[in-house]
């Protein structure tokens, strides 16, 4: 048996139940314990998972609705030294779980992290976004696991802050305790786990498997988008990544000088000025046809030109990161 305990955040999730089930059957007998945490469901949610969902250690909660609120709340019920949230509509394998609680105990992670598949309501398959996991995989060129080392997985959480350097938690698998003790935050709106690797980043070890075993469908959310609406999203993100290197650097003169070899402050410069150039073009696209303005272009051109200068950064920095022995037989970039 693995020692995992799941969590199955519900909430008015009554069309998806059935199938996600029957994802679970692969893998259930596998896991140590299951919590499902249900937010007032009103559509029969919950009589189908009472109905439907066998496991010698279930439990079954209420908790109001809020999306992070109801994970940390499960989270905290869990037992298991490690624990996956497997949220309605979203499915893994059990060779999945396997692979990833393999590698979170070799490599003595906190988390480990995967890129899944993307389907629609239907199941059928669609375009994948490019993710954080898809920069770290082709950068540093990961053919099996590997654990980021410190600075590696704050370049990667910095380039692409306002992504979720964690991807979905329906392909993670995380350390219980460093989620009980470090719990999701609640103010980024349905970007929590985006916001916890902001802040965390330089307080965890980060896992990343090349290997794809899950997958993410695309549905209607019970819940709308303003509920979650959160003002100047992309500027709150890059404050709390900024934030978390200074912390960092004036607590560690180490980390101070490590990032300062791949240029990390040169880094946040652009990335500062490349979110006020796509602040501007966005201001002319709610007034006017932008195509039309000239400063629109100028504000277009200077955003491009600095990100190709961020992405020169970055090579220059996992360049220097490959180059480096590994600190431990786990293979750490």
């Amino acid at each position: 048996m693995l020692p995992i305990g799941v969590v199955i955040p519900t909430r008015n999730s009554a069309s998806l139940v059935p199938e996600h089930l029957e994802t679970m059957r692969d893998w259930l007998d596998q896991v140590q314990e299951v919590v499902v945490v249900d937010s007032f469901s009103k559509d029969g949610t919950l009589e189908l998972l009472k109905a439907g969902l066998r496991h010698s250690d279930l439990r079954i909660l209420d908790h109001p609705p809020g999306l992070y609120q109801s994970w940390n709340y499960g989270i905290a019920q869990i037992k298991s030294e490690y624990c996956y949230v497997s949220t309605v509509g979203d499915a893994i394998t059990r060779e999945g779980l396997e692979h990833l609680a393999e590698v979170i105990a070799r490599l003595r992670s906190d988390v480990v992290i995967s890129k899944p598949r993307f389907i629609d309501v239907n199941g059928g398959p669609i375009s994948s976004p490019r993710w954080p996991i898809d920069d770290v995989t082709s950068t540093l060129r990961v053919r099996e696991p590997i654990a980021l080392s410190e600075l590696g997985l704050f370049l990667f959480t910095l380039v692409n802050y306002r992504d979720a350097i964690l991807g979905s938690s329906a392909s993670n698998l995380y350390r219980t305790r460093c989620l009980q003790e470090k719990p999701f935050p609640v103010d980024y709106g349905t970007a929590g786990d985006g916001g916890w690797g902001l802040e965390h980043c330089l307080k965890i070890r980060l896992a990343v498997t090349p290997r794809v075993f899950s997958n993410i469908r695309e549905h209607p959310k019970s819940y709308s988008k303003a509920e979650y609406a959160v003002d100047q999203m992309s500027r709150k993100m890059l404050d709390r990544v900024c934030r978390t290197y200074r912390e960092a650097a004036a607590r560690s003169p180490e980390f101070a000088q490590s990032a300062k070899a791949v240029q990390v402050e040169r880094m946040i410069e652009l990335i500062e000025e490349q979110l006020v150039w796509q602040q501007r073009l966005e201001e002319y696209r709610r007034r006017s046809i932008w195509v039309f303005r000239p400063g629109a272009w100028k504000a277009r051109m200077a955003r491009n030109a600095n990100g190709r200068e961020i992405g020169r950064l970055k090579e220059a920095g996992a360049a220097k990161l490959l180059a480096m022995p590994p600190k431990t037989a786990e293979n750490q970039l």
